[in-house]
């Protein structure tokens, strides 16, 4: 029963539709009323996304943790749904790294920036687990059989934009001199006007939001 529920595309356009809203409302909504530490206000060319979840700072910090939450609870059944309906063992890998990466999500949601260790652990397994996820899937539409397409193979490109992001992001990560949880520190004293991190990161949140509407329509 579960099952058959799982591979009706109705399943993973709702979920997907659902953990989108929940996102994109869940950081609209707490930036518009943002101020930070030294009065200023939101801005994704010198903010990171989770600077909307900290507890002290953001007026609506709870608005945005609660809304990862349940974007990653809607993500998780959506990224199952499409990983049974494409066939081949590459979309199973895109299922199980889509697990992983609802999972991260909602974990950047119970750990705010106040906990800046497992906050950068949790967020860190998204934009891993997410690479994997779209880069997966992505394979796997490009690689359908003729005779049984799920959607047609030109949907494999939706997915780069949001690849492109993650890996860029990724590699300067992997670059930086200081550790992970330091990398994702925001800087207030000398936070400069136009900082590649931050601007990356809202990247892979367009990137990703816009992959799973592509995603949800052609179905």
């Amino acid at each position: 029963m579960i099952l058959t529920l799982l591979k009706n595309p109705l399943t993973f356009q709702l979920m997907a539709s659902a953990g989108v809203l929940f996102a994109v409302l869940g950081s609209l909504i707490p930036a518009l009323a943002y101020r930070g530490k030294q009065g200023q206000a939101h801005s994704p060319l010198n903010h990171f996304i989770s600077e909307l979840g900290e507890v002290g700072v953001s007026k609506l910090a709870w608005v945005f943790n609660l809304g990862l939450i349940l974007s990653g609870l809607c993500l998780l059944p959506a990224s199952l749904s499409f990983g049974l309906m494409l066939p081949g063992f590459i979309a199973k890998l895109g299922l199980l790294a889509g697990g992983v990466t609802a999972l991260g999500l909602g974990f950047v949601g119970v750990f705010p920036m106040n906990k800046l260790k497992p906050h950068a652990a949790a967020a860190m397994t998204f934009f891993r687990a997410g690479l994997a996820m779209v880069l997966s899937f992505s394979l796997a539409i490009a690689l359908q059989d003729a005779y049984t397409l799920l959607l047609p193979r030109a949907y494999a490109l939706a997915g780069l934009p949001a690849i492109l992001a993650f890996a860029s992001f990724l590699f300067l990560m992997a670059k930086a001199a200081q550790p992970t949880a330091d990398a994702l520190n925001p800087l207030e004293a000398a936070r400069p006007k136009v900082w590649v991190m931050p601007i990356l990161e809202w990247a892979i949140f367009f990137g990703i939001v816009a992959w799973f509407l592509v995603i949800a329509l052609g179905l």
